[in-house]
């Protein structure tokens, strides 16, 4: 990682690219500065400065805070944030006093996912391939790889760097399936997105349209009592949740993201401003 004067960036990075983002963040920050009487509240993401596309970098742009992932002693959230599968907590946290949120989530493997799904829940999606009958889903445990296949069971030997699962029929016309997109931050849910995407490319992250929605519109009150205990039992504090909802009325979720980005593609521009001061409020009630 290449060390700048406000942050740090990818090793990818030239170091005229890097002194370049230096100084745009510091005008910005600057101009932050002037809109909060001279203050200037931090956000430390560490050890990933986060894209400009994620969550919680809209929420700092609101609250006119700077976010770097620099160890600032005084800042007001210290957030671990790694976009990895597993990861291991670095040990400059140590030396920090402060909470530092999702310090606890160190494996978002879907194996891990369907384990507290199912202590949670009571049920799950992970099958046996080489005794289940019928089609299933094969995609990697590492998160994000949106390789999800459909195969015929039994099979001759499973993968292990794989998870088998059922099947879920979150169908939503002749044409599409619709994912429900659930942020959650200190268990409390916000709201809701439901992305809609073509049969074609139902486990890949090619959203078609998105729309906004209370949590209520979507979930029953147990449904959301449960999605909250899933985050709580996940030490989750700061995130979102991908759900599906079977034919059969169930909800499984299947996916954790600590490292989120939204809102979603394909959402009308007056919701995302929406839910970006929804988020930012919540996020503000709970740890500011």
């Amino acid at each position: 990682m290449k060390k700048g004067w406000r942050n740090n960036y990818n090793d990818k990075l030239s170091w005229f690219e890097v002194l370049g983002k230096d100084l745009k963040f510091y005008i910005k920050d600057l101009i932050k500065r002037f809109k909060n009487n001279g203050r200037l509240p931090v956000i430390v993401t560490y050890p990933d400065f986060p894209s400009k596309r994620t969550t919680i970098f809209k929420i700092a742009d609101q609250l006119n805070f700077r976010i770097t992932n620099k160890l600032v002693a005084d800042a007001r959230v210290f957030l671990f944030f790694e976009d990895q599968t597993h990861s291991v907590l670095p040990t400059t946290f140590a030396s920090l006093s402060n909470r530092i949120l999702n310090d606890k989530v160190l494996d978002i493997s879907k194996k891990k996912v369907d384990h507290v799904h199912l202590e949670v829940f009571g049920y799950n999606t992970i099958i046996d391939p080489t005794t289940f009958n019928g089609k299933a889903v094969r995609k990697s445990d590492k998160n994000a790889l949106h390789d999800g296949e459909v195969i015929d069971c039994p099979i001759e030997s499973s993968d292990p760097n794989s998870v088998y699962q059922i099947v879920i029929d979150n169908s939503f016309d002749a044409h599409h399936v619709v994912d429900f997109r659930v942020p959650v931050i200190a268990g409390e849910i916000p709201l809701c997105y439901k992305k809609f995407k073509e049969y074609k490319v139902r486990f890949t992250n090619d959203v078609s349209s998105s729309t906004l929605h209370s949590p209520k519109e979507i979930f029953s009150d147990t449904e959301l009592t449960m999605i909250s205990d899933f985050a709580n039992k996940f030490e989750l504090d700061f995130g979102e949740l991908d759900v599906l909802r079977h034919g059969d009325g169930k909800i499984y979720i299947i996916d954790v993201n600590k490292t989120p980005y939204g809102p979603p593609f394909g959402l009308a521009l007056e919701d995302k401003e929406k839910a970006v001061s929804m988020l930012t409020a919540s996020f503000k009630k709970n740890f500011l």
